[in-house]
């Protein structure tokens, strides 16, 4: 009979505190999304690698957290890193471990490159995972993995990839003690929804009006939201859940 983790049969503490220490590595992390998911886990005691293609945008947010809170100084790290380049991975992978000796939590975002890059993140952070025999992939996704939309032919495609690459890690890593997951955010409101409704040809208050008629909620989610959810399934609290895609869309896929 498998060991049941220690953490699976407690009620946790202090929720405000859900990830003490643990070394959270998150790619896209300069963008609306990734900034926030870096902060909220910098606010749950881990230490966060904050990587982007664009190292100023990577400063930027460390440097966001640090202004709110200075005791979070050594506690963040910006990188930069080119999620479809190897080199560029083991690099980044590799001052990480210098620094903080390994990786507990990866949190795929990058909202550009989906499929090959979170594959590449994946296939560098797994082996530290499997030598602590313990660790949790996040792989951000979207609600196109679920359903059709116009015109989204490619970035639909490789979304739904995400989820069941999502799923056979799971498979593969579970007697690891590692678990993989994916977050499929819906409408949310960041500086992309602008260029969302340029493409679309129409102002971004029609399109913040033409959404909401569509969420069961009536509104737009937030990035908080969606780092909310990553903290959690990061987290102790979510020991049984693997292999699963969580969706945050206001209730869009259920209309």
């Amino acid at each position: 009979m498998s060991t049941i983790p220690e953490q699976a049969s407690k009620a946790s503490g202090d929720w405000s505190r859900l990830l003490v220490d643990k070394v959270v590595f998150v790619t896209g992390a300069g963008g609306a999304i990734g900034s926030t998911i870096a902060q909220t886990c910098a606010s749950h005691g881990a230490r966060v690698v904050v990587a982007d293609v664009n190292k100023n945008a990577a400063d930027e947010t460390v440097a966001k957290t640090i202004s709110e809170d200075a005791n979070k100084k050594d506690y963040m790290m910006a990188v930069e890193l080119d999620v479809v380049n190897e080199q560029s991975i083991q690099n980044a992978v590799k001052s990480v471990v210098d620094k903080w000796h390994t990786i507990d939590i990866l949190v795929n975002k990058v909202l550009d490159v989906n499929v090959r890059g979170y594959a590449l993140m994946a296939k560098a952070v797994v082996p530290l995972m499997k030598n602590q025999r313990s660790g949790s992939i996040i792989q951000v996704a979207s609600i196109s993995s679920w359903v059709a939309q116009p015109e989204f032919v490619p970035y639909s495609t490789t979304k739904g990839a995400i989820l069941q690459m999502t799923r056979n890690l799971a498979l593969d890593l579970g007697s690891f003690n590692i678990r993989c997951n994916s977050i499929c955010p819906g409408a949310t409101l960041t500086p992309a929804s602008a260029k969302h409704a340029a493409f679309l040809n129409i102002s971004l208050d029609e399109l913040i009006a033409t959404q909401e008629k569509k969420q069961c909620l009536n509104r737009w989610g937030t990035t908080q939201e969606i780092a909310n959810l990553t903290v959690f399934l990061a987290s102790d609290l979510c020991h049984f859940a693997t292999g699963a895609s969580f969706l945050v869309d206001g209730g869009y896929t259920t209309i």
